[in-house]
């Protein structure tokens, strides 16, 4: 706040990171008029239709979410996928889910690293349990560190299905390599369904039909 203050030419701010830092950015900036951009986090939507070639359709979206070790506020956290083929699509993110090696990034191989920190290792761990505790399934990971790890804020690579809007993993940026399987009938429903969120800043479609 006084850094900003104390520059009166700058006439706006742009800020990516949470909700409780955002908030203290905007005001910092009132005093001056300062114009505000945020970023404040995400939940994007990954919407595969019936055409979609379903193993490289999830395989990708599920690897799209756990890149950067799911800290990136644009990762396809939630993967809508169509209701005749949720089981299918639930073997291939627990194929793709246990494959991914939780390893020094900087190590030979593709290796996904660890959380930024105690804190937010401490929060992902919660926000797994709760997905446990409200009833959604647990397909692949969970809580504790990966097999082999005993220090490090390392993360299970996590898949839940028969996730529903109300539970808390489905609303909540986990901004850890999270994801969310929802079955929907129509695209309209899975339309309906994605735009469930507070957030707005990302979304994906995967069809063969333009």
């Amino acid at each position: 706040g006084e850094a900003m203050s104390s520059h009166p030419g700058i006439d706006m701010m742009s800020f990516t990171g949470s909700t409780r830092a955002g908030i203290a950015v905007a005001k910092a900036s009132a005093d001056s008029v300062k114009r505000v951009t945020l970023e404040l986090g995400g939940k994007s939507a990954n919407i595969i239709l019936d055409d979609a070639d379903l193993k490289k359709a999830v395989s990708g979206g599920v690897m799209g979410c756990f890149g950067n070790s799911g800290q990136s506020c644009n990762a396809p956290t939630r993967m809508f996928v169509p209701r005749g083929k949720q089981n299918e699509a639930i073997a291939i993110a627990k194929a793709t889910a246990e494959a991914v090696k939780c390893a020094d990034p900087f190590a030979e191989g593709m290796n996904m690293g660890p959380g930024v920190s105690e804190t937010q290792f401490n929060k992902i761990q919660g926000l797994i349990k709760k997905g446990i505790d409200e009833g959604a399934t647990l397909v692949a990971g969970g809580l504790g560190r990966p097999e082999g790890l005993n220090r490090g804020y390392f993360v299970r690579p996590t898949v839940f299905a028969n996730v529903t809007n109300d539970m808390t993993i489905a609303r909540e940026e986990i901004f850890g390599p999270v994801m969310a399987i929802f079955k929907f009938r129509t695209l309209s429903d899975a339309i309906k369904r994605a735009n469930r969120s507070e957030y707005g800043l990302a979304a994906g479609i995967i069809t063969r039909d333009i």
